[in-house]
């Protein structure tokens, strides 16, 4: 009796404790969310820390930041990267006698404000603090997995630590866990969070030899330790700083590579308060207080980062009001190259979502714009995550009080994409989930031949974002460049009538020793020719021809290219970066549509054509039904297998549409048969 009273008092102290640590979990995330929305929101400010008067005679605000002279671009997250910053995910806790029980918050070096617990919104003093490295979390395991897919993406991970003894617990827990260590360098910086996208720097090119700077905006005030991160990086890796007081966070910017920038009005909000970066002495925690700066006003904003970025064209369109509170554009867009964006677009359902609707209206504006080459931008759309049981959000209220979920917010390495999910990841790397791999298939469909490395992050639900906000790419040394305004989804007889003229763009500062284009038509073999500089080429422009005309008599016809380029210091980059002859190439299409197994019907008049056509997301038709008609409509690919079936049955205008989105890549053919005629309609899904 007495073993059975000792083994219950056993399970009731494990159940406590598991109770305890779960408890402190959901404390810990809590307080990630409530601390990351206090400073996106500024309703923190003034509360507890003074701010310093506004100096006498203050000069106006500084535009520019001493940008080096000459030429520099911002490159495009999808070109070549040479390492990603990253931290492991830290507790902290106060350092002073009689506040060992409370949590600290690190404010500026060696001080913190101590709060009771993680529920209270205001701290009970101020002090030193100890920082205590996590790797047992499951939000902390999270960084671990960053870790090694940078390393698979042929990238250093630069890893932040409070002191250089920590890189020994992260180098031993890596092991653990059996993931990569081969390619870690630590930078010694204190810091008080993990939003490496929004505080660290936007780096660029400068200069004749392509050298790479850091562009530091301010970071919100009361983050002064997060703010110093680019300092630290530039005393410890070498990187020039280039500073500014224009307040911008990272995850509010999307380029082109071509002197696009994006971003969202909240910038102006951003910019309109008079708080600066937190202060002090160094030695009387008194004098800690919040620096004094002029309020922009937007056109100010706006010529700013005109001017220091989009050089080419700066756009500022409206901010999602239900996303964590940060506004940013890297929750839902998403740029695949210089041609075009990929949207993590929400479902019909959610029609009535105020960001719903600011969402599309931002793609259409987005998409209305033009590239470097004097087109429109191309899009395609990913699937929205659902919830844990695969069912909608059933109001915006519901998902702002939990979630940020996307699937846009990942990080291009290279030829590896880490990308979110939102379920366990199996043995094969995949999400376990049905709904969660099915659309994470998605995804690998709209990111042709990259690696997807799959993490699960919803323990960082609600907090403000996911990887692409906790991860900061560092451009590599020496870029071999190459732009290319792509041929992807054309359809018709585009190119029936002469061959397909490739062109492309490609520098490196020790120049280019060869770049070659690589096709095959249909099932034929794969061919790789040079590029020459020909005369209708200028600069460092190339270009060669695919034998298109009489392919195949006319008949619908793939073509699958890539280009292949390199430097006379034999650095070798393809374009797309992944691609292969395996996967990852461009793709167009060529001659009639012959191969869909339906002979070509009446006309139809009153029925329009596919709108956007190729499509990617949804496809439109206007069809004048008038009194009234009954269609069978039928979806066929291009083996002739009909993939879907349904019926039409409706009167006056209306709009009919296919969410292309569920299909895969191809040609199909849309027959609606009614009683009186068969009209047939073709749609490309890209």
């Amino acid at each position: 009796m007495r073993k059975s009273l000792i083994l219950l008092a056993a399970c009731v102290l494990t159940l406590g404790a598991a109770a305890q640590q779960q408890n402190d979990e959901e404390g810990q995330r809590y307080w990630r969310q409530t601390h990351h929305m206090r400073d996106a929101s500024r309703m923190h400010l003034g509360s507890h820390i003074a701010k310093a008067p506004a100096p006498k005679d203050a000069p106006a605000p500084k535009h520019t930041t001493g940008m080096p002279q000459g030429n520099y671009w911002f490159p495009g997250e999808w070109e070549e990267v040479q390492a990603i910053v990253v931290t492991p995910y830290y507790n902290y806790r106060p350092d002073s006698a009689g506040f060992t029980n409370m949590i600290a918050d690190p404010m500026v070096t060696g001080v913190a404000a101590y709060y009771a617990n993680y529920y209270a919104q205001e701290p009970s003093a101020y002090g030193p603090y100890r920082s205590i490295i996590d790797t047992s979390s499951t939000f902390a395991q999270v960084s671990f997995y960053l870790m090694d897919a940078i390393q698979l993406g042929g990238a250093q991970a630069w890893v932040r630590v409070e002191n250089f003894d920590d890189s020994t617990a992260v180098l031993n827990h890596l092991t653990t866990m059996g993931l990569r260590t081969g390619n870690i360098r630590f930078i010694e910086a204190p810091g008080n969070s993990f939003w490496y996208r929004d505080c660290g720097p936007i780096c660029f090119y400068y200069g004749e030899g392509d050298t790479v700077g850091m562009l530091d905006f301010e970071y919100y005030p009361g983050r002064a330790l997060d703010d110093s991160l680019p300092v630290y990086i530039e005393r410890q890796i070498g990187l020039p700083n280039f500073t500014t007081q224009i307040e911008w966070e990272g995850g509010n910017c999307l380029v082109d590579g071509t002197g696009m920038v994006f971003s969202s009005d909240a910038i102006y909000k951003n910019n309109r308060d008079t708080y600066g970066q937190l202060t002090w002495d160094g030695s009387d925690v008194s004098t800690i207080s919040y620096t004094h700066k002029r309020s922009l006003t937007k056109a100010q904003v706006r010529d700013s980062l005109a001017e220091l970025i989009g050089t080419r064209a700066t756009y500022i369109l409206p901010a999602f009001q239900k996303d964590g509170g940060t506004g940013h554009v890297d929750l839902y867009a998403d740029m695949i190259d210089e041609n075009g964006f990929v949207f993590s677009k929400m479902p019909d359902d959610y029609y009535q979502w105020i960001d719903y609707k600011t969402g599309r209206k931002n793609m259409d504006s987005l998409c209305s714009y033009q590239t470097v080459f004097g087109t429109n931008y191309k899009h395609r759309s990913i699937p929205f995550p659902s919830r844990d049981n695969g069912s909608n959000f059933s109001s915006q209220t519901q998902y702002d009080l939990q979630y940020t979920r996307t699937y846009s917010n990942h990080t291009f390495v290279n030829n590896v994409i880490i990308q979110p999910c939102f379920s366990t990841v199996g043995a094969d790397g995949m999400p376990t989930a049905a709904w969660d791999r099915a659309n994470i298939e998605e995804v690998q469909r709209a990111y042709p031949g990259y690696t997807i490395y799959c993490v699960d992050v919803r323990d960082f639900d609600g907090s403000g974002g996911a990887i692409h906000c906790i991860t900061k790419q560092i451009p590599a040394e020496h870029p071999l460049r190459i732009l290319h305004q792509s041929i992807t989804g054309n359809t018709g007889n585009a190119y029936n009538a002469e061959n397909a003229i490739i062109k492309a763009r490609a520098t490196n500062v020790d120049g280019i020793a060869s770049i070659t284009l690589s096709y095959r038509i249909g099932d034929g073999q794969w061919q790789t020719v040079p590029m020459t500089q020909g005369p209708t080429c200028a600069g460092s422009e190339y270009e060669a021809s695919i034998p298109t005309t009489g392919t195949l008599s006319g008949q619908y016809t793939e073509v699958d290219y890539f280009i292949t380029a390199t430097s006379n210091a034999g650095k070798t980059i393809a374009k797309p970066m992944p691609a292969t002859e395996q996967s990852g190439y461009y793709t167009f299409y060529i001659g009639e549509n012959a191969n869909s197994g339906i002979e070509t019907a009446a006309s139809g008049e009153h029925f329009g054509q596919f709108y956007p056509n190729p499509a990617s997301g949804e496809a439109h038709m206007q069809i004048e039904l008038g009194n009234g008609g009954s269609y069978t409509v039928s979806i066929v690919d291009a083996s002739g297998r009909t993939v879907h079936t349904s019926g039409l049955q409706a009167s006056g205008s209306i709009v009919y549409t296919i969410d292309a989105s569920r299909l895969g890549h191809g040609q199909y053919t849309v027959v609606f048969e009614g009683s009186q005629e068969r009209v047939v309609r073709k749609l490309i899904v890209q």
